[in-house]
């Protein structure tokens, strides 16, 4: 089945052209602050074994330092992700505006849509995990 056939000629007027122009603003604008920080977590990814010993000699407590590590790029992978889902979704849309391109819209719409699952999806892993954070430090301590 079609999915555009439960819509008739769905057309976007001037208000909203407005509107989606405003979110493609904001959401360009988001997207650049995600790989600012994507940048900041690889940064950091590089930084941290260098700067871990000196750490660990002033406390003098050893670091899981690979692990570390890892939990920064991870957290970079993480944050790249989204962020390129945005930024597209920003570009495709403004192109889509200033040329009155239903085929670019439609990309820019399934760049939004990746983007929504992608932070959906992320949620629930999340707020998984928050219980058992909770039962496990209430069985540790």
């Amino acid at each position: 089945m079609n999915d555009t056939a439960n819509f008739k000629n769905l057309c976007i007027d001037e208000a909203s052209k407005t509107y989606l122009k405003e979110i493609a603003m904001w959401g360009n604008f988001l997207a650049i602050l995600g790989f600012i920080k994507t940048g900041i977590l690889l940064l950091s990814s590089i930084v941290f074994p260098l700067i871990a010993h000196k750490i660990e000699s002033h406390f003098n407590h050893d670091l899981p330092i690979w692990g570390m590590t890892l939990f920064f790029l991870m957290m970079a992978a993480l944050a790249y992700f989204p962020s390129n889902y945005l930024y597209c979704f920003a570009r495709y849309a403004k192109r889509a505006l200033n040329q009155d391109d239903q085929d670019v819209m439609r990309h820019a719409l399934q760049n939004l849509k990746s983007y929504c699952r992608f932070i959906g999806i992320l949620f629930i892993i999340i707020l998984c995990i928050y219980p058992i954070a909770i039962v496990s430090a209430i069985i540790l301590c």
